[in-house]
């Protein structure tokens, strides 16, 4: 009997000890179903990539864009007519034809037709520059006054001695010379330059130029 309660009593011990072997292992932490993976911590996001900076756009230059150039200015009217000689005004010619008188646009000129036309200058506001212009030698004379003068520096109030210097065929109208010069009458130069069919003509008075002018040498329109 005693045997017996042995024999139980050994088989009993094993039977817990059995059952305490197949009790599962307690793990620290949360538990995880068999063969599930462990989790792991989610990493830390990574630090965004930086974007790149884009090149920043070229600087504007400062400098101004080139300005173009300005159109060289034309000489005024008044700057093309300011020397009178040795055979005209600018492009106004002794012996112009009116109608290329007017192509110049130059002068004001009547419409209507006659013998001999008198003519203003548009580049004068003055009016004291006259045209004369005949139907058979087209321009005939064209008087000056103010600052126009010859190439030689020629103009109103110049004297009659810098006449004769500036002109070695200067000679005095017949009628004016009769008895001597006296200062005051009609004078001529350029008659035998090398200019065909055009001279100068001076109005002295009190021995100064008070008139101003080139003429035909053939002119049909007055003395």
């Amino acid at each position: 009997m005693r045997r017996r309660i042995m024999v139980l009593a050994a088989v009993a011990g094993v039977a817990i000890t059995t059952g305490c072997a197949d009790a599962p292992e307690k793990v620290a932490g949360d538990a995880a179903p068999v063969g599930a993976a462990t989790p792991t911590a989610p990493a830390s996001p990574s630090a965004s990539p930086r974007p790149s900076a884009s090149a920043s756009p070229s600087a504007v230059s400062s400098s101004s864009p080139v300005a173009s150039r300005e159109p060289s200015r034309s000489p005024s009217s008044a700057a093309s007519v300011s020397v009178l000689g040795p055979t005209g005004l600018g492009r106004l010619k002794v012996g112009m034809t009116k109608k290329a008188a007017l192509a110049t646009g130059l002068v004001e000129a009547s419409a209507e037709e006659s013998r001999c036309d008198y003519w203003r200058l548009k580049a004068d506001p003055t009016g004291g520059t006259l045209i004369t212009a005949s139907s058979a030698r087209g321009i005939i004379a064209i008087t000056v006054t103010g600052r126009i003068a010859t190439p030689e520096g020629i103009r109103i109030g110049s004297t009659l001695a810098q006449v004769k210097r500036a002109y070695t065929d200067f000679t005095i109208r017949a009628v004016d010379a009769e008895g001597g010069f006296n200062g005051t009458g009609t004078t001529y130069a350029g008659t035998k330059d090398e200019y065909a069919n055009v001279h100068y003509r001076f109005g002295f008075k009190d021995g100064k130029v008070g008139e101003l002018g080139l003429e035909h040498d053939r002119q049909d329109c007055y003395e």
